[in-house]
């Protein structure tokens, strides 16, 4: 790093669980990218995405708090019921409203039930998701096409099938069970809501999951959205998640 690049070191702690992670401003979204230089560490990328006050921040200091719950639950926890991992896993302090780290709990979550459920999955296998997951863009719903919680399923029974892109079989099912669950998804005509799409993800994950990997994985618990406050964006009484009056 050049010398005259100052690294703001404030703590991830103090940021903001939805809009900017910074200051809590509303983000906005442009037609054409940009380059902007990370609030955080500095370094520079395309973006089409920054805040009312001009701050940005990259997809890796984003998760960097986030990530570690993931792992910390995950790689813990006994619990078999997908929604309910979920919902530890969301909400801790440190875990935004939305965000890419999304893309890596779906897959971190589907490994550590299918672990707890059969066993033979290993710790390596859920951190392996978790990278995985990781390298899927920010805002890759829209500007891609794909949302990054159905790809999180994709990589999760991937990795569960040992698939890799010379195995026709394996690779021919995750694509279409990867088409299932982004379907799914986009049966709500709405804006991003991260947990939304997770939740619709890890439903359709369990629904599919004898089919393609001969176990049956569990998403029951009940979830009732208590975060609609913080997303300017909510759906209301068209989400599934909407807590009755």
């Amino acid at each position: 790093m050049n010398e005259d690049k100052k690294v703001n070191t404030a703590p991830l702690l103090q940021k903001h669980q939805s809009g900017c992670m910074v200051c809590g401003a509303e983000l906005l979204y442009e037609k054409d990218s940009e380059k902007q230089s990370c609030y955080y560490c500095n370094t520079e990328r395309h973006t089409n995405a920054f805040c009312a006050n001009g701050h940005f921040v990259c997809d890796d200091c984003h998760a960097q708090d986030a990530l570690s719950v993931i792992r910390n639950v995950c790689l813990s926890s006994s619990e078999k019921d997908m929604i309910a991992l979920m919902k530890r896993i969301r909400s801790h302090a440190s875990f935004p409203v939305h965000g890419p780290e999304h893309h890596s709990m779906v897959p971190a979550i589907i490994l550590t039930a299918c672990k707890n459920m059969e066993g033979s999955l290993t710790d390596d296998e859920i951190l392996s998701g978790i990278e995985r997951g990781s390298s899927v863009a920010g805002g890759s719903c829209a500007f891609m096409g794909a949302c990054g919680a159905a790809v999180g399923v994709g990589i999760a029974f991937s990795i569960i099938l040992g698939a890799n892109p010379c195995k026709a079989k394996e690779r021919q099912a995750v694509m279409k069970l990867t088409s299932e669950v982004l379907h799914s998804i986009a049966e709500h005509k709405a804006p991003r809501c991260c947990q939304r799409d997770s939740f619709t993800a890890l439903r359709e994950a369990a629904r599919l999951s004898e089919q393609y990997i001969g176990i049956r994985l569990f998403a029951d618990e009940i979830c009732k959205c208590i975060q609609h406050t913080k997303n300017k964006e909510c759906i209301k009484r068209a989400c599934p998640l909407w807590p009755e009056e």
